[in-house]
């Protein structure tokens, strides 16, 4: 929480404004009386309890509903924040179910199932990860590897880094509660395979764990091993190399353990396995000529014999090297493989087909590759939206599984090579776990490493479920080069469905597999840094910027001018307007080059929306405020129209307010004075008012100006600390961000109150955020944690979330977030807060009364909560058993009885009431239950 600072004005900064004798109302008196009177009774309720409370200020996770240890905080507290929902897609090959009707994909901290036929989640399977408290850790616990079982195909194997090991049922969504634990605590990878034994076939779990920074094992396991506490395992190979990745197949015969630039090859050769403890394989090792990036195995099987073997390795500078029939290759030590290249980067995923004829392959360049063998001819599939991570094959071979570094997996059909199944997620800048395989090799360009501004989020009035967020092509694409991070696209993230519903470009994009430049530079796009909507929800007001990299502007030097001089003389700041359709797409009407601009192009600092009519307010770094309404565009004295026969619109700044700053106006375009400004604006809630705040240097002031006639009605100083990040109105109050958060009260024209943010570093301050429910008449600030080993905010790094209320300066919840909250903006139609982290996870922070249906996202209201429910385990077991017509025809309405059963559902019935719309468009799950209830509980029509 942030610590509180004193508001009895011994602070220069923060002291409390004089007075005009005018301003000395009888309103502003009776105001300050009746504040007065609340704070005595919170203070004597505070006494009263301070011999039941332990007040504490430490940076542990507080509780989720509970008291937060600090003074005026009640311990009935009505706030609550709900478990977290989505997620990232992790580095994980997908996992299709024996009849391919599902597709389980792993997140971070969950396992969830969804339907390759309509898309839909089916389950949603916790995985209870412990978060790392050490500060000795380097990562927290992640999963590292699941597998589907070889034996049980309702079952799959998930396998995390402190040694933890699940075996859940994926129907039914058991088991997740009950790990078992292993004595290696760094595993790095886990491959399973089932085995012949001579009286039953059973699993074999064999892991690749990290004995030493240069040493690892290959450990073999069993579930009944595992049952009975055996955490050590079979020790099967151990090497004194980095270990990378692990693969187990030929029915428990073949063993291919990858390190950073070797292959060890294990091979079994008896015929029958008597019992795990014989289970013995000869290794044999040799280097290859890159960095191992993502390898497969196609064996072939004869009478239960290991008759061939192919191995695929992808490596890192882009080489993919084929070794046909690696056994016998070993064996008469004359290994050639077929070296093929077509990428350009590393490789990121590489399979083999279920016949050996085919290689498939994916990496930065956006573009899936097929490779036909024989004939050495390839077939590309190309443009699509972000780096390919994993390819799986489908167990009839007739489908893909793409899973693609934005956040998003798709399924092809390999006949046509179209979607047939689309599942997306919060495709926003996250911190992975675990490095991505561009770093395996040194580039000329660096990826930025942590989060140093917030996403840029907003919702739609229109449709108060949908959010719009600020994302790019990728998290490759994203994270750009040094600190530079690019975000040119929209998506449209629906919060009831829980689903990715569009993307749309705001600014330039180069999503092509030309992503980089002839000196292997990524190709920077620009991000976008504001949104807002106008009250109706038709138009959208963006920001996006764009500045040339450094190296690009040397060619622009003239005189003593410096390369980052040139590249700021040719930054491209744009003021967008686009008209917002009942389909969520996006028209642009007006582009506004510049719209604050002196002799150098000035950055926009803020835009604001109007909250009674149609009309946008920007502040920029000239000091000048500027108002934006639309008119009709007239072409020979008549007004243009459109398709649709409505006249056409566009945008013009209609009223240029100067702010009263103490700089001179020449100093603005003075390159050689280093000046840090900044600035935020906000309406009044009956949009009379237009509050701008505005720093120069180290003066700071909050100017009011009337929106009708564009003068300055009051200036207020003494409240802003640093840089202004953010300003709120509600009701007579000011809620200022900068170094601390400040609640001023321009009727009674005082400082109620403010806090100081924890961290006071500079990535710190620019990533807290501020967000005001006016339905509520609350605001939360959302900031980052001192980590006592970092001063960037990179992997483990957390933040805190605070909820004021103007009545009462004690917050009303606490509560600490084990990731970095990159987004924090009012719950539509609620009286809470929706939390976006740099997990991929969203946080719906609510009332307990209260329970909006918008925040119940359908993955979360399946299954989760009706494991014991028999009829919804027969759909997903029993699938197949269909109900045919003909038995429909020849049921005798006579043998029902009325009293047990209103009436015979058709399965197509309940089909359809689960086909009526796309999967972003499905009602809540409220209303397919009250429809399904109705077909049981409608009364038997009288037949003719």
């Amino acid at each position: 929480m942030p610590s509180k600072t004193d508001t009895n004005g011994d602070s220069a900064s923060l002291k409390k404004r004089k007075r005009e004798p005018k301003d000395d109302s009888a309103q502003a008196q009776q105001k300050k009386h009746r504040r007065k009177t609340e704070q005595e009774k919170a203070d004597a309720l505070n006494r009263e309890g301070a011999n039941q409370t332990s007040h504490t200020d430490d940076t542990s996770l507080q509780p989720i509903n509970g008291h937060s240890g600090l003074p005026g905080v009640s311990s009935q507290s009505q706030w609550k924040v709900q478990p977290p929902m989505g997620g990232r897609m992790l580095n994980i090959d997908p996992v299709f179910s024996p009849d391919e009707k599902f597709l389980i994909i792993t997140y971070n901290t969950s396992i969830q199932v969804f339907s390759t036929e309509s898309s839909l989640p089916i389950r949603r399977i916790p995985i209870p990860l412990t978060e790392t408290d050490s500060e000795n850790a380097t990562t927290p616990a992640h999963i590292v590897a699941t597998s589907l079982s070889k034996t049980q195909g309702a079952y799959i194997w998930v396998a995390c880094s402190d040694g933890r090991i699940w075996n859940i049922n994926w129907r039914l969504g058991t088991g997740s509660d009950t790990p078992f634990t292993i004595t290696s605590s760094n595993l790095v990878d886990m491959s399973v395979d089932a085995i012949d034994l001579p009286n039953s076939k059973i699993d074999v779990l064999l892991v690749l764990q990290n004995t030493s920074p240069t040493s690892a094992q290959v450990v073999a396991h069993t579930r009944e091993s595992l049952l009975e506490g055996k955490g050590e395992g079979l020790l099967l190979h151990s090497f004194d190399q980095s270990p990378q990745m692990l693969r187990f197949a030929a029915s428990g015969r073949l063993i291919v353990a990858a390190t950073k630039t070797a292959l060890h090859i294990g091979y079994f050769k008896a015929s029958k396995v008597a019992s795990i403890d014989t289970l013995k394989f000869d290794f044999h090792s040799f280097d290859l000529p890159d960095i191992i990036s993502c390898l497969d195995v196609h064996p072939v099987l004869k009478d239960k014999k290991l008759i061939r073997a192919d191995v695929v390795v992808g490596c890192a500078r882009g080489a993919i090297y084929l070794y046909n029939d690696v056994l016998s290759g070993i064996a008469e030590r004359t290994l050639q493989p077929t070296k093929l290249h077509w990428h350009r980067r590393a490789v990121h995923s590489v399979k083999l087909s279920r016949d050996g004829n085919y290689l498939i392959s994916g990496g930065a360049e956006t573009v899936l590759v097929l490779w036909q063998i024989d004939a050495g001819r390839t077939e590309t599939l190309p443009h699509l939206s972000a780096t390919i991570e994993n390819i799986t094959i489908s167990p009839r071979g007739a489908s893909y599984a793409v899973h693609l570094d934005d956040n998003s997996t798709m399924v092809l059909s390999t006949a046509e090579m179209k979607p047939t199944m689309y599942v997306s997620g919060i495709q926003s800048l996250v911190l992975e776990e675990t490095p991505s395989k561009e770093s395996l090799v040194r580039r000329v360009w660096r990826s930025a490493d942590e989060i140093s501004a917030p996403v840029v989020a907003t919702s739609n009035p229109r449709n108060p479920s949908q959010m719009f967020l600020c994302v790019g092509n990728g998290q490759q694409a994203t994270q750009g080069a040094g600190t530079t991070v690019s975000a040119p696209l929209v998506q449209v993230f629906d919060l009831a469905s829980f689903q990715g519903v569009s993307k749309h470009a705001i600014a330039r994009t180069s999503s092509t597999e030309a992503n980089i430049t002839r000196d292997g530079q990524p190709i920077m796009e620009p991000t976008a840094t504001s949104l807002s909507f106008s009250k109706d929800g038709k138009w959208l007001a963006s920001i996006d910027e764009w500045q040339p990299p450094e190296r690009d502007t040397a060619a622009f030097l003239t005189g003593s001018k410096t390369v980052a001089e040139a590249a700021r003389q040719r930054k491209e700041i744009y003021l967008k307007f686009w008209e917002v359709h009942e389909d969520n797409s996006l028209e642009l009407v007006t582009r506004v080059n510049e719209a604050h601009h002196t002799d150098l192009p000035q950055a926009i600092f803020d835009v604001a929306s109007d909250p009674v009519s149609s009309r946008f307010a920007t502040i920029g770094n000239d000091g000048v405020v500027r108002f934006w309404s639309t008119q009709y565009r007239i072409r020979d004295g008549l007004a243009v129209k459109g398709h649709d026969g409505e006249p056409l619109r566009s945008w013009h700044c209609s009223r240029a307010v100067t702010l009263p700053v103490r700089e001179k106006q020449e100093d603005l375009v003075e390159e050689t004075r280093k000046v840090f400004r900044s600035g935020a604006v906000a309406y009044s809630e009956d949009g009379s008012i237009l509050f701008a705040a505005y720093r120069v240097s180290t003066e700071g002031l909050v100017v009011a100006i009337d929106t009708q006639t564009g003068t300055i009605r009051d200036v207020i100083s003494g409240i802003i600390r640093g840089e202004v990040r953010s300003i709120q109105s509600m009701g007579s109050c000011l809620i200022l961000l900068s170094e601390d958060i400040a609640v001023y009260d321009t009727v009674s024209d005082e400082l109620l109150y403010s806090y100081k943010l924890k961290d006071t570093s500079l990535a710190a301050k620019r990533l807290a955020q501020l967000a005001v429910n006016h339905q509520s008449r609350t605001f939360a600030l959302a900031a980052p944690i001192p980590h006592p080993r970092q001063d960037k905010l990179k992997k483990g790094a957390r933040s805190e979330l605070t909820v004021f209320s103007l009545d009462d300066q004690e917050p009303q919840l606490v509560q600490q977030f084990p990731h970095l909250i990159t987004s924090v903006l009012a719950a539509p139609g609620s009286s809470g807060f929706v939390v976006v982290d740099s997990a991929a996870q969203i946080w719906a922070v609510t009332d307990a009364v209260e329970q909006p249906l918008i925040l119940k996202p359908m993955d979360h209201m399946t299954m989760d909560d009706t494991v014991e429910t028999q009829p919804v385990q027969d759909a997903l077991v029993l699938q197949d058993e269909e109900v045919s017509d003909e038995e429909m025809e020849d049921a005798d309405p006579m043998e029902v009885d009325d009293d047990d059963h209103a009436a015979v559902v058709a399965q197509q019935h309940v089909v359809q009431a689960f086909n009526v719309a796309p999967t972003f468009a499905l009602a809540p799950l409220d209303g397919s239950f009250s429809q399904l209830a109705a077909m049981w509980c409608a009364k038997p029509t009288s037949s003719e």
